[in-house]
């Protein structure tokens, strides 16, 4: 019996600081499960398992609105979980990344519980693998990022490019053992892989790792096969509210057959933070796509467009966020 495991990249359905009280939240709440179409749930729930990079924390819905924009960034509702369960999939939540444990060990601790008890399952808490039996299969499942937090305090694993494999600490594979990391590494805005992103997946690779879901440049980069290797360098956003680009709107989605190694990728669609569309791509279409939309300076002009969004939509701001913006610029 086979196994469709679908990998999505960075699933955020809170407000960033550019989008408080003006966001995901503000316009979607109480109908979460509008931020994803129908048409494009049907595809989601073809999935045996769903893989994802879970980018905010949870609070309990009544508090949301009570909080201020430092602590009100990066944290939804208990409400949005809804989407999730919607899909109907066993769902796999890596929470490995520099924004999950922004509001410190309470919050962390807070969300995983809710994660778990809304039957979703956790990756990325610690090095060891989720471990799930399917038919005459074991998939190990491990959570990473090797990303910089300032705001780290050991609420999720963490390692980087010279030591994972190490820190990993792996048994010596199974016969029946598929394994798959979902890991949060590379540089924002830059839709090919950097070097650095390349010569771990070669370790990764020698280390019997099947599937690398990668995620955190928040824009697609290419899909890899590295020695038996599939490699997702970055799948961009999933849902998350950075409405300020094309490339930010658009994320891979892909749908890999266990063990067989059947492969379908889609170039997903956002609009007005709703995931409307999922298109159907080759592999060159998506190497295509990344090379045409190469900038050494794109990081760069990303952030100008972040802030060319704020302008050109002045009438929706509000005092917290023009207090928040002034201060820097007087900082700077």
């Amino acid at each position: 019996m086979s196994i469709k495991l679908v990998s999505v990249g960075d699933f955020m359905t809170g407000e960033n600081v550019h989008h408080y009280h003006r966001g995901i939240i503000s316009r979607f709440k109480g109908r979460y499960t509008d931020l994803i179409s129908d048409s494009v749930k049907g595809i989601m729930q073809e999935a045996d398992i769903l893989l994802l990079n879970f980018e905010v924390s949870l609070m309990p819905d009544e508090e949301i609105s009570k909080l201020d924009i430092k602590r009100g960034v990066y944290v939804a509702p208990l409400e949005s979980l809804k989407l999730l369960k919607e899909l109907n999939s066993t769902i796999i939540a890596n929470v490995a990344n520099n924004h999950f444990g922004q509001h410190g060990l309470s919050s962390v601790s807070y969300t995983i519980d809710k994660l778990n008890e809304n039957g979703i399952s956790v990756i990325g808490a610690n090095n060891k693998p989720l471990i799930l039996k399917s038919g005459a299969y074991s998939l190990s499942i491990w959570g990473v990022s090797l990303v910089k937090d300032n705001h780290f305090e050991g609420g999720y694993f963490k390692s980087n490019y010279n030591t994972l494999i190490d820190d990993l600490n792996l048994p010596e594979k199974k016969s029946d053992e598929i394994r798959i990391i979902s890991i949060h590494w590379g540089e924002e805005y830059f839709t090919i892989e950097n070097k650095a992103q390349r010569i771990l997946a070669e370790k990764l690779s020698h280390a019997g790792f099947d599937i690398i879901s990668g995620h955190h440049p928040h824009v697609v980069q290419p899909f890899r096969t590295i020695g038996k290797t599939k490699v997702i360098f970055s799948h961009g956003n999933f849902i998350f509210d950075q409405n300020f680009s094309r490339l930010t709107q658009k994320g891979l989605v892909s749908q890999i057959q266990i063990p067989e190694g059947n492969l379908k990728l889609y170039l997903s669609q956002q609009k007005e933070f709703r995931l409307v569309n999922l298109q159907e791509i080759d592999l060159d279409g998506i190497e295509r796509f990344c090379t045409e939309n190469f900038h050494k300076k794109k990081p760069l002009l990303m952030r100008i467009r972040m802030k060319l969004e704020l302008l050109l939509h002045f009438y929706e701001l509000n005092s917290s966020i023009i207090r928040t913006f002034t201060s820097k610029l007087f900082k700077a």
